[in-house]
């Protein structure tokens, strides 16, 4: 049995919640004005044509980056193996501090920062937003590192690098697929993320319940077995 059958929807889902987080949602129609050169306030009368490449490309951009992260991780993991069950465990108590910070308990200012870049007025091409991408994947990593974390450390505790790049690419479709949506479906997409603003909180929350019981999974040597029981008993 595969416990990546089941690891696989769980970066999924993680990209997903940190797409919706309090940090990235609430910028998506910023993000799309800058890359399509349009005010937010225009896109209710102009939709231009290229809004859904510029978006591909700036998913592309950040996908690349989180990719080769995973890759690292995986070869890191595959490297330090003798002591990998120790730094599983480590990994799984910190998951549980970083769980405590998003339901808002505990407060750690690093993760409340948030790197906001000086970026050029209007795009010059879809090249360009690829770098913003890439841009974006570093200067956003302290919001969305808690949930970022638990798919490296996955990555890494697969033991190889193809694994590693495959995990961080489901996570890169969580996140950028629903950019691609609202791209796409800017007209329409855009009032509904203002509108879902307000559960970013919830949100934060439920992804904080999350990590914290992987951590604790982690930390007592039974999430291995979960997915095996998981792969076993679920087909996905």
């Amino acid at each position: 049995m595969n416990p990546q059958h089941v690891t696989f929807p769980l970066a999924l889902i993680a990209g997903l919640l940190s797409f919706f987080s309090p940090c990235i949602l609430p910028l998506v129609p910023v993000y799309i004005g800058y890359l399509t050169g349009t005010s937010v306030t225009a896109f209710g009368e102009t939709r231009q044509r290229n809004t859904l490449l510029h978006a591909l490309f700036f998913v592309l951009g950040f996908g690349l980056v989180f990719v080769l992260l995973g890759v690292a991780a995986g070869l890191i993991g595959q490297t330090i193996l003798p002591i990998m069950p120790y730094v599983v465990k480590v990994g799984g108590a910190v998951l549980i501090i970083f769980g405590l910070h998003m339901t808002g308990l505990i407060s750690i200012p690093l993760l409340n920062l948030e790197k906001r870049l000086d970026l050029p007025q209007e795009s010059s091409g879809y090249w360009a937003s690829a770098l913003v991408g890439m841009i974006f994947a570093a200067g956003w990593t302290p919001c969305v590192g808690p949930i970022l974390s638990a798919i490296l450390l996955m990555a890494a505790n697969s033991k190889t690098a193809a694994n590693g790049a495959l995990l961080l690419t489901t996570y890169t479709l969580g996140l950028g697929v629903p950019f691609l949506i609202t791209a796409a479906l800017v007209d329409v997409a855009l009032p509904t993320l203002k509108r879902m603003n307000r559960h970013t909180r919830l949100i934060s929350v439920i992804a904080g319940g999350l990590l914290i019981i992987m951590g604790l999974l982690l930390l007592t040597g039974r999430f291995e077995p979960l997915l095996f029981w998981l792969n076993a008993n679920i087909r996905i």
